[in-house]
């Protein structure tokens, strides 16, 4: 079951989050490190209605925050372009808990995104993930995303390789 994420489920997201922190630190992946993200944005997440999770035996097992709004690190794009113009859904923070991998519930929040933008009449999904994130890469081009150039975050200036799955 995917719902919205609710403050009773803060505990349970900040573990997933640290079993993703923990993966890229192992992969050598500087992406989620020094403490990124924090409790307090997840909270946020979840005051906004952004936080997403999916529940098996209502317990989360993975977590993303899907936006509606637009996402200004994506006004500009390098070493390529984006597949359409038009208004999308953006997927940040996909996380599963270690116990749950290859479950396919980060694909059940990416197949929700996709279903929030087929409601609102939205041409495509986008998402973001660091260079040497490689499973994240498999994963999105699994999901049936394209690789469409280089973001740079506002907030750090880190580079992130760019996807989108049109809709």
């Amino acid at each position: 079951m995917i719902r919205k994420a609710l403050p009773e489920d803060i505990d349970s997201i900040m573990v997933i989050i640290r079993d993703a922190q923990r993966a890229l630190a192992e992969l050598g992946i500087d992406q989620w490190q020094n403490g990124y993200p924090t409790r307090e944005s997840i909270e946020g997440d979840i005051e906004k209605g952004n936080g997403y999770t999916v529940l098996l035996c209502e317990k989360p097992i993975a977590t993303a925050v899907i936006l509606v709004d637009g996402e200004p690190d994506y006004d500009e794009i390098n070493e390529g372009r984006w597949l359409q113009d038009g208004p999308y859904i953006t997927v940040h923070r996909l996380a599963t808990h270690n116990d749950a991998k290859r479950t396919g519930a980060a694909s059940a929040l990416i197949k929700a995104a996709e279903e929030m933008a087929r409601e609102r009449g939205f041409g495509a999904v986008r998402i973001d993930t660091h260079r040497k994130n490689l499973v994240m890469q498999a994963f999105l081009q699994k999901n049936g995303f394209s690789r469409c150039g280089v973001i740079y975050l506002r907030r750090t200036g880190a580079e992130r390789i760019a996807f989108e799955k049109l809709i």
